[in-house]
């Protein structure tokens, strides 16, 4: 498996299947996820401000993930989206993802990496993730998605 920077305008389509495949999201958040990857293939990471990694074994892409920096903060950063499909999930493919973005975090002068993610029943393995993954808890915003749709909001110092 390999990790690298970036998204190709052919890897989009992969980016859809792995969303889809986890079963997590709603269709608006992968509309949503796609538009962020196009925005990055038509402007650059740089510009766009968006980030990512992505696992692949040869041209397969696995997982991938983005983040970015707050623009309201002056060390704040967030992870976006992070996403590895059904086939390869429990292989410590997202552990190596999030710590490749804490180590670019860290070297960009980010302090703090953000987190934000539905405390429905559903996400209470994504919610374990970060937590064995050294994320704190910092706030619950009961009802925020939609009814009993929490919106839960992690935090690390790194």
């Amino acid at each position: 498996m390999e990790i690298s920077e970036g998204i190709r305008r052919e890897d989009k389509k992969r980016l859809e299947e792995i969303l889809i495949s986890s079963g997590y999201f709603y269709d608006f958040e992968i509309s949503t996820a796609l538009e962020l990857a196009d925005e990055t293939i038509s402007k650059g990471m740089e510009k766009s401000g968006y980030y990512w990694f992505k696992a692949a074994e040869g041209n397969e892409v696995l997982a991938f993930a983005n983040y970015g920096k707050n623009e309201f903060s002056v060390h704040s950063w967030e992870l976006y989206w992070i996403a590895v499909h059904q086939d390869f999930r429990n292989m410590k493919i997202g552990r190596v993802l999030l710590k490749a973005i804490e180590e670019k975090v860290k070297q960009r002068g980010g302090r703090i990496l953000w987190i934000e993610t539905s405390g429905r029943p559903l996400y209470a393995p994504t919610e374990e993730f970060y937590k064995r993954n050294g994320y704190e808890l910092q706030a619950s915003l009961k009802d925020f998605y939609g009814p009993g749709d929490p919106k839960q909001i992690y935090a690390r110092v790194l």
